[in-house]
């Protein structure tokens, strides 16, 4: 038994190491040059750097501490970064294009017009972090936290967000048309001035949410929550409202 429980231990720090082991000479190149295009840097220390304008087009930053980094107009086309830590960076006006950001932690990152379109963002944290005018076109958030973040004028069109998380967040005139919001909590958002054309938000949750002049236009609003909305000027005269609870 105890040699078996020596093998499984040994097994797992084994995959933990390869799963986080850059490659030294990758790391060197980056801190030298501040470019990396599609080298290892799998959980390397990359904190508090200024990566500003860095080519890391196809980069490994799996497992990567980038907390605190200045990633301003970076190149991180298809780059992988899961579960990297991107913890208050600054990612203003960068190219996150077909990244891979599954489990990654964006707490108080600055994305202001950061574009993230067709990125895998599966189940990771935008808590708080600054996503105005960002743009998040055919990508995957689904079950991704993003509770009290400033999405002012952000581009969620046909965007996966199935069970989301957008408490109290600021969505006043995003665009989320044609966006899977299946089950979503929207609980106290502004979504003034929304549009969500063809949105689906069954069973979403909406309490408190401020629909201001919003747009639902085609939308399916089956079953979802509108108690307590603040429903002023709002369009929804062609949505789905199948058996909404309003009050």
């Amino acid at each position: 038994m105890n040699k078996k429980i020596y093998l499984l231990t040994a097994l797992l720090l084994l995959q933990l190491t390869t799963a986080e082991a850059y490659n030294d000479t990758d790391l060197a190149t980056l801190l030298a040059t501040g470019n990396c295009p599609a080298g290892d840097l799998s959980g390397a220390q990359l904190v508090n750097l200024d990566l500003s304008n860095a080519d890391l087009v196809g980069a490994n930053l799996n497992f990567a501490n980038l907390e605190g980094t200045a990633l301003e107009k970076a190149n991180l086309h298809t780059a992988t970064l899961r579960k990297a830590n991107l913890k208050s960076t600054s990612l203003t006006q960068a190219n996150l294009t077909a990244t891979d950001l599954s489990y990654a932690n964006l707490q108080k990152a600055d994305c202001n017009r950061t574009n993230f379109s067709g990125s895998n963002a599966f189940r990771a944290n935008f808590t708080t972090a600054l996503l105005s005018f960002a743009n998040f076109r055919n990508s995957n958030l689904q079950e991704a936290s993003l509770d009290y973040i400033n999405g002012y004028f952000t581009d969620f069109s046909h965007a996966n967000l199935a069970y989301s998380w957008f408490y109290q967040a600021d969505l006043r005139k995003a665009t989320l048309t044609g966006a899977n919001l299946y089950n979503a909590k929207l609980q106290k958002a502004n979504l003034t001035e929304a549009v969500l054309h063809r949105a689906n938000l069954a069973y979403a949750n909406l309490n408190q949410a401020d629909l201001t002049k919003a747009d639902f236009a085609a939308a399916n609003l089956e079953r979802t929550n509108l108690v307590d909305a603040k429903i002023q000027d709002t369009r929804l005269e062609t949505a789905l409202l199948l058996k909404p609870q309003l009050q």
